[in-house]
C-alpha cells in the first residue's frame, strides 16, 4: 500500500529532517489519534499529512488539557492584543509547527508550578543547568513584553520563558527559542536603530560583529537574544541566559547560534546556547518525578522517536 494513501499527502521536502518529522506527525495523526483526515497545511492550503482538521476544537495538536487550555487563553489574547503575531490556526492544526511544540513542552511545567513548585523547580533546573534557577516565578509560552517601545520596540515574542530567582533571591530569565522543522526568520527587524542602541549601551558585539549586522539588519536569533537582554535591563534581572531548543539532528540553528556567538563581545558568548530537545529532555528526566518523567516522555515520542516509523521510513524510500 502506499504510505500516502493512509497518512495523507506528504511533501517530498528537501530538508531530510523535516521529512522525517512530517511522516512522524502523520503516522502520529493516524496511529495514535485515530484521525482519518487530514487538513490544509494553511487555510486556502493543499492538504497534508501533518495537518489535522478541526483541531480548535478537538484539542488533538496538544498532549495534554493544560497545553489546550493555554494554547486557548493565547488565543484569546490575540484577539484583544494586536502585537500578539500567533497564528491561531496553525496553533490548533499544524502538527510540524514549533508553536504548538512550545506549548506541549512548557504548559505542563507551568500548571504543575502552581502546585508543586519545587519538583518543577529541580526539573527544570536541571533541564537549563546554564541558568542558576532555585525557585520559580513563572514559565510563559508565547511571552510578548509590553509596551513593545520599552524593549526592542518590535513584535519579537519569547517563545518560552522561565523567570526564577537564584539562591539569593536574585531574579533571572531563561528565555527559549523553540525550532522543530520551521527555518529561522532571516527577514530584517524593523525599528533597528532602538536594537543598535541597546547593543552599543551594552557593548554587545565585537566592531566586526556590529558592523555586520548593519548590513544585513538582525535576525531572527539576533533579535531574540537582544529582547533577552531587554527584558532584563528594563526588569532590573540579575541574570539572563537564551537558549535555542530543537532536534539534535537540526543543522541550521546550531550554524546560526554559533555565527551570532562568534559576532558577540568575549563576555556575552556564553548567554546563548544551542541546547538539543533530546539532550534537554535527558537531563529533566534524571530528576524528574513520575508526572513529570511521563510528560517529557510523552514529549519524546509525539516528536522526536524516529524508531517508531522506521519501516514506514523505508516504505516511503522505496516506494
Amino acid at each position: 500500500m502506499n504510505p500516502t494513501d493512509r497518512y495523507g499527502p506528504l511533501p517530498n521536502d528537501v530538508n531530510p529532517l523535516k521529512r522525517k518529522c512530517r511522516l512522524l506527525q502523520a503516522w502520529y495523526r493516524v496511529d495514535k489519534l485515530n484521525e482519518t483526515n487530514c487538513g490544509p497545511w494553511r487555510k486556502g492550503g493543499r492538504p497534508v499529512g501533518s495537518t489535522l482538521v478541526d483541531g480548535e476544537r478537538t484539542g488533538a495538536n496538544f498532549l495534554s488539557p493544560a497545553a489546550f487550555t493555554y494554547a486557548r487563553e493565547k488565543a484569546v489574547e490575540k484577539g484583544t492584543n494586536p502585537d500578539l503575531t500567533l497564528d491561531v490556526y496553525r496553533l490548533f492544526n499544524n502538527m510540524l509547527s514549533s508553536m504548538p511544540m512550545c506549548f506541549n513542552l512548557f504548559s505542563d511545567f507551568r500548571e504543575r508550578a502552581r502546585s508543586d513548585c519545587g519538583t518543577t523547580c529541580r526539573v527544570l533546573a536541571a533541564m537549563f543547568a546554564e541558568s542558576p534557577i532555585a525557585a520559580i516565578e513563572s514559565v510563559e509560552v508565547e511571552m510578548l513584553p509590553r509596551p513593545t517601545e520599552r524593549y526592542i520596540d518590535d513584535k519579537t515574542a519569547f517563545d518560552a520563558a522561565v523567570l526564577f530567582r537564584d539562591v539569593s533571591g536574585h531574579p533571572g530569565l531563561a528565555s527559549i527559542e523553540t525550532k522543530y522543522t520551521d527555518e529561522l526568520g532571516g527577514n530584517k527587524a524593523r525599528n533597528e536603530d532602538r536594537k543598535f542602541e541597546l547593543a552599543l549601551s551594552l557593548g554587545l558585539f565585537t566592531d566586526d560583529g556590529l558592523a555586520w549586522y548593519r548590513t544585513h539588519g538582525f535576525d531572527q536569533v539576533a533579535r531574540n537574544l537582544l529582547l533577552t537582554f531587554a527584558y532584563a535591563r528594563v526588569e532590573g534581572l540579575h541574570h539572563a541566559m537564551n537558549y535555542v531548543l530543537g532536534p539534535a539532528e537540526d543543522e541550521e540553528a546550531p550554524r546560526a547560534v554559533e555565527s551570532l556567538r562568534l559576532r558577540l563581545a568575549p563576555a556575552f558568548r556564553d548567554r546563548i546556547m544551542w541546547l538539543p530537545l533530546e539532550h534537554a529532555i535527558e537531563r529533566g528526566l534524571s530528576v524528574a518525578d513520575q508526572f513529570l518523567a511521563d510528560h517529557l516522555k510523552r514529549f519524546h515520542s509525539r516528536y522526536l522517536d524516529f524508531s517508531q516509523i522506521e519501516d514506514l521510513t523505508r516504505s516511503v524510500r522505496s516506494g
